[in-house]
């Protein structure tokens, strides 16, 4: 038995689970068996708190979070179905019972996805008349044990509360390949901040013993030599920290930049679905050039000017003790003020990202759609659009870069008490022992000290604007871990059965998917498909022939059921291996901006041209291409832009035929051309075809005269499955959509 977890209130403490299971236990029969507990996230009324479903092998009851009984109680003999209901800002568990709906409780959307596994459960109980079973391990929700907020898909890091520790931690596995790269900055970094000290140090002598004093040329020609040679030890030294650290930060970053890529391009599709495109490139290309910044110039100051600080403390206090606590002073105060600001900023900062993103975002669909935006005149709409977005990141990033204009000022204010307080106190122990042999403090002892003092203070402020650009990256990066730790598919899992040879039959049995929780496509839909056979997928829009091709490609896995290949359930095959040995010819074709050969050889990069020609030659695309002048070598535009509708199509059913796949999915692959160009593609289709086990989806029927059988799809499950003779003797769905089809042919044909 597994149960939920609260979305809203954090994990349920495991003595309330008990708790209220003993409580329900009480209430059973002798032979009654307690199968599911789960709580819900609001309570029975709809508001925010806690309510409870009890789900045994005879009833369905829910509870108030303290009620000890039910406030519904149904057998499940009388429960015709179970469904999840969508509402204004919550959802709903409800059960059929002889035509009337009644609500058994409410959950919010975040828990949509288990309440819909559980509404699955009793469902198949409710029609098979068995015992309700649930598996809901893949629906529970990981939260922040910090505060209990639900994290995102998988991602390590809670966006509300980021743990500096934990992202530098993981940041750290990508410097650690390069330790020697870091050693060396970090040994030119202790050598360069001693080396740094030394002239200031120089200034005490050079006032007591040259300019008060009576110490000649020669010691003020040695004690300036002294500052020169250490001030071009410190120029090389920090020439040659900044180039190690710039390499440093340039692998790192290319090294995460790839990562972040091969993960997008792993990301399950579902993840690419809840993420605009535009919010990845954003990703991949601003917060990666973030965590180069953090080696390559924060690398360079942030850890020197923090040794700076502690250098300069331990000489203050050799010089006077206590004119170092006075410096000290601030030093509270400063650490306060700067703990909050980074607090205050790293909110501030996080909403920039966002509003950078969904900037980039739109910015992105309207550049890459331009076609469609100018067909309909929607240019003004589209700029108005993208300056408000523009606008929303502009008042994030000004509302962001005021406060820190605000802060760093005042912190600014504060370090300098320090120097006032030396000055005043340091000035009065000169003037008090002034003439004395051997003075406690000399006038060139506060003026070395005056002049370490400048030196400190800088490094402190430094570290104050380090924590804003440190607070940056930090974000970056969790923004790129994010996105790295989702859910992958997993093209070369271990533990999957490679694929050899395939024959190419397939088995649907009871296959249930929904791409939102609650709003299912198919709905057990069976079907047995023999191998080299052509499907035709016919079916009213939106019913799931496209979601079938999908599932077969393993886009999405099933939520329910199984498809089988040779008898050999999808989700056993390594991925790799079975997309290698399918074939897509989409309705609406993706060329890359490459040329016409590099886009027919894609799914077979290294073949030569010979074999690349032959296909296009089947595909009956070779004439229009040796039209161009560079023929094969004609570079095709963005997504295709140089190339008509049917020409591109025909160069992806060359790239399919270059590919040569045992199972072969056509989507709509004639949909949008001319009558000439559409026997054309035919013909290639046909040969394409011959030996595969082929799923075709068409709306004109009449582009499916050639298939063995058709596949008839309504309300997400096979509604006639047979031959076109076989379906049009039936008089069922099919006969009505070839009927309907034909009297708007008619139509058509008159009208012309």
């Amino acid at each position: 038995m597994r149960r939920l977890r609260s979305a809203v209130t954090g994990p349920p403490v495991a003595r309330d689970v008990d708790k209220k299971r003993r409580q329900i236990e009480a209430l059973l029969a002798a032979d009654e068996r307690l199968i599911l507990l789960a709580d819900s996230d609001l309570a029975l009324d709809g508001r925010f708190g806690r309510s409870w479903l009890a789900v045994t092998d005879r009833r369905i009851m829910t509870f108030g979070e303290h009620e000890r009984r039910p406030e519904v109680e149904l057998r499940l003999a009388d429960v015709k179905g179970v469904r999840g209901v969508h509402m204004v800002g919550r959802a709903a568990l409800e059960a059929e019972l002889d035509g009337r709906r009644l609500e058994l409780m409410s959950y919010s959307n975040s828990c949509s996805d288990q309440f819909s596994a559980i509404a699955r459960g009793l469902n198949d109980a409710c029609k098979g008349s068995a015992v309700p079973q649930f598996d809901l391990s893949k629906h529970e929700h990981r939260t922040c044990p910090r505060c209990g907020r639900l994290l995102p898909e998988k991602g390590s890091f809670c966006p509300a509360c980021l743990q500096k520790r934990q992202v530098l931690g993981r940041f750290w596995s990508y410097v650690r390949p390069h330790w020697y790269l870091a050693a060396a900055v970090t040994t030119l970094i202790f050598l360069g901040t001693a080396m740094s000290l030394g002239p200031v140090y120089l200034v005490g002598p050079l006032v007591d013993k040259v300019l008060i004093g009576t110490g000649g040329q020669r010691l003020l020609l040695m004690l300036v030599g002294g500052q020169v040679a250490m001030g071009l030890a410190t120029l090389v030294l920090t020439i040659l920290r900044g180039r190690f650290s710039a390499r440093l930060g340039a692998r790192v970053a290319h090294e995460v930049r790839v990562d972040f890529y091969n993960s997008v391009q792993g990301l399950a599709l579902r993840r690419h679905d809840k993420t605009p495109s535009g919010a990845l490139i954003s990703r991949l290309t601003g917060d990666a050039r973030m965590l180069n910044f953090i080696l390559a110039d924060v690398g360079t100051w942030f850890l020197p000017s923090m040794l700076q600080v502690v250098g300069i403390c331990v000489v203050l206090l050799a010089l006077d003790w206590k004119l170092a606590l006075l410096v000290l002073i601030p030093v509270p105060a400063l650490l306060v003020l700067t703990s909050w600001f980074y607090r205050w900023v790293r909110r501030l900062y996080f909403r920039v990202n966002q509003r950078h993103a969904k900037m980039t975002s739109r910015a992105n669909d309207s550049i890459t759609g331009i076609r469609v935006v100018k067909a309909f005149a929607q240019e003004p709409e589209e700029m108005d659009f993208f300056g408000r977005r523009s606008a929303e990141y502009r008042d994030a990033t000004a509302h962001a870069e005021t406060a820190f204009a605000t802060a760093f000022p005042i912190l600014h204010f504060v370090t300098s008490i320090g120097t006032f307080l030396v000055w005043y106190f340091g000035g009065l122990q000169v003037q008090r022992w002034r003439g004395m042999d051997n003075p406690p403090l000399t006038p060139g002892d506060l003026m070395r000290f005056i002049g370490y003092l400048a030196m400190f203070y800088g490094p402190v402020q430094m570290l104050t604007r380090m924590s804003d650009w440190v607070n940056r990256a930090l974000t970056a990066a969790q923004r790129l871990f994010e996105i790295m730790d989702a859910d992958q598919e997993a093209l070369d899992d271990p533990s999957a059965r490679p694929l050899k040879t395939v024959e190419g039959a397939f088995g649907f049995e009871n296959v249930h998917f929904a791409y939102v929780p609650d709003k299912p496509v198919l709905k057990g839909l069976d079907a047995q498909v023999n191998a080299g056979e052509m499907i035709g997928l016919v079916g009213r829009s939106g019913v799931g022939k496209t979601t079938m091709t999908n599932l077969i490609c393993r886009f999405y896995d099933v939520d329910e059921g199984r498809i089988t290949l040779d008898g050999v359930d999808l989700r056993e095959i390594r991925l790799r291996d079975l997309r290698r040995h399918i074939g897509i010819v989409p309705q609406e074709p993706f060329l890359f901006n490459a040329s016409i050969a590099e886009n027919i050889a894609y799914a077979r990069q290294q073949a030569a041209r010979q074999d690349v020609i032959r296909a296009a030659i089947a595909a009956n695309a070779h004439g229009f291409i040796m039209r161009f002048p560079d023929g094969y070598d004609t570079r095709v535009g963005e997504r295709g832009a140089r190339l008509s509708a049917g020409e591109k199509q025909r160069i992806a059913i060359a790239r399919a035929i270059l590919h040569d796949p045992r199972i072969l999915i056509l989507d709509e692959a004639t949909s949008s051309v001319d009558t000439e160009t559409e026997q054309l593609i035919q013909e290639a289709i046909t040969r394409l075809v011959k030996g595969r086990t082929t799923f075709a989806i068409a709306h004109r029927l009449s582009t499916l005269k050639n298939a063995d059988r058709l596949l008839v799809i309504e309300d997400g499950s096979v509604s006639e499955f047979g031959t076109h003779e076989e379906l049009l003797e039936k008089k069922g769905l099919y006969h009505r959509l070839v009927e309907l089809q034909s009297r708007l042919s008619a139509m058509k044909a008159v009208d012309g």
